[in-house]
């Protein structure tokens, strides 16, 4: 009985296996540099152009992903972070909460020097508390929330140039 029902499980999986295949799925691989894209290189200008620039080329490595020379460039511009108050503290007015906010405008332009991806703004916020109590513990959460803030814009960048339909089009 045992042995019935190891094959049936057997031809279970396998039929899965042949459906999932039959309808186009499987499994995401680390190959999601679209052709026009291979080899894509990164660099970043302003004060947090270099620091955002290496958030996105290590998000590509991670993925198998190596710039080579001659190949495609994106072009991160102007990258900055501003920082305001948007909490302050009733009693003692302190402020409490801030807003970084990550601005940069990406462009990718192809080895032959012709613009693949014309310049768009790209604008992250994230937001973290100030703790009066511990101010070392602050100073800590603000480089925190800023490398976070550099993942997230790197992520972002990444989703908005792999996902462009200028580079999902099908080769003819």
């Amino acid at each position: 009985m045992s042995r019935t029902r190891q094959w049936i499980r057997w031809w279970l999986v396998a039929g899965l296996a042949l459906v999932l295949g039959g309808c186009g799925f499987h499994l995401q691989t680390g190959a999601t540099i679209p052709p026009k894209l291979t080899g894509l290189r990164v660099a970043g200008t302003g004060p947090s152009g270099g620091t955002l620039a290496q958030a996105v080329d290590r998000a590509l490595q991670r993925d198998g992903n190596y710039a080579q020379q001659g190949g495609p460039l994106l072009q991160i511009d102007n990258a900055y972070v501003s920082q305001r108050i948007i909490s302050i503290s009733p009693g003692s007015g302190v402020a409490l909460e801030f807003l970084d906010t990550l601005h940069a405008d990406i462009s990718v332009i192809g080895s032959d020097h012709k613009i693949l991806l014309a310049s768009q703004p790209l604008l992250m916020e994230n937001s973290f508390s100030y703790n009066s109590g511990n101010p070392l513990a602050t100073n800590e959460q603000q480089v925190t929330s800023q490398r976070l803030l550099m993942e997230q814009g790197a992520r972002q960048i990444l989703r908005r140039v792999l996902n462009s339909p200028v580079f999902r089009q099908q080769a003819p």
